[in-house]
């Protein structure tokens, strides 16, 4: 049996006796057609069951608003939720709102080979979310001179036409250190992600703020590294361990299991992912909402784009006391 052809925009405009354009114009809300004929056409394309082609209609409109999320350098690895969370949170705000929303995954090797206003203009963006840049990348440089409606997540732009929304990370790295020493802890080793990541930055100088003794190693958030170097590391003395995220907390809680000194030395997360809970012991660790810091990146964005209004937030984080470490 022959499937029945579906009928097309030529199809409708010989049903309705007006020309292509016009039947485009109508479905596209020109304001340029008069009731006449926008009747004509809503009634032939009734009678033909015609479909418009919702990808045609917003490549046609002129008035298509096109928000797009860019996340850095995503990882394909266990527990790392954050960036899937953005994704979701962005998505589901916008879905009631008239704007597109576009994703898009970048790296450092591809931010050198376009520039990111170049990349806007190409994809005819309106309004910018940006989320995982490191201070070395050279979206990052650009940004404090980029004038596009545009909210960075869990990022401080030194651009006052940039949004930002994130919680003060240096603040909670802060009193996290504090409440360690408060409890009796001495020798805290601060384990950090790398030396360029802003949250890096931040939470160590946090970290700095609140001991007389430094202590810091880098296991550029990776479970796995910070395993291997745990067990590596001179712990002789070290009564606490504090790392820059839960992945990394829980690759040294492993690697304290291994040494048989579970028991004898606190550790402390930051982020509270899905595994904190799960881990034995489970993992003391600040929590950040993202999808509040989500929802809120949108929320600016918009503003920015409709009101000209540029925000800065920074929203609540919390300390969540599990059994890794009692303060």
């Amino acid at each position: 049996m022959t499937k029945e052809k579906a009928s097309t925009i030529k199809d409708v405009a010989r049903e309705a006796g007006v020309s292509v354009s016009a039947v485009s114009k109508v479905f596209n809300k020109y304001g340029d057609i008069g009731i006449e004929t926008q009747n004509k056409v809503f009634a032939a394309a009734k009678r033909l069951e015609y479909i418009p082609n919702q990808a045609a209609r917003k490549l046609s409109s002129k008035h298509t608003k096109i928000i797009a999320l860019i996340l850095n350098e995503i990882k394909v690895e266990r527990g790392v939720t954050m960036p899937l969370e953005i994704l979701s949170g962005v998505s589901n705000y916008l879905e009631a709102t008239d704007y597109e929303f576009v994703f898009y995954g970048t790296t450092s090797k591809k931010q050198a080979e376009k520039s990111l206003k170049q990349f806007c203009a190409e994809h005819s963006i309106t309004g910018l979310l940006i989320q995982g840049l490191k201070t070395t990348d050279p979206y990052y440089k650009e940004l404090a001179n980029f004038s596009m409606p545009t909210v960075a997540i869990d990022l401080r732009i030194e651009n006052c036409k940039i949004g930002t929304v994130s919680i003060d990370n240096e603040s909670a790295a802060a009193e996290v250190t504090k409440r360690l020493r408060q409890a009796g802890y001495e020798k805290i080793l601060f384990l950090n992600g790398t030396t360029h990541d802003e949250v890096s930055q931040k939470r160590e100088a946090g970290y700095r703020s609140q001991v007389k003794e430094v202590l810091i190693d880098y296991a550029h958030f990776s479970e796995e590294k910070a395993m291997l170097q745990i067990l590596d590391a001179d712990l002789t003395g070290i009564d606490a361990i504090f790392a820059a995220s839960d992945l990394m907390a829980i690759g040294v809680i492993k690697a304290l299991r291994l040494r048989k000194k579970e028991t004898s030395i606190a550790v402390v997360g930051f982020d509270d992912n899905v595994l904190a809970s799960y881990v034995s012991p489970t993992l003391t660790t600040v929590r950040q909402d993202v999808k509040t810091m989500s929802e809120s990146a949108v929320e600016d964005l918009l503003l920015q784009i409709e009101e000209k209004e540029v925000r800065h937030r920074l929203l609540p984080y919390e300390i969540i006391v599990r059994e890794s470490a009692n303060i």
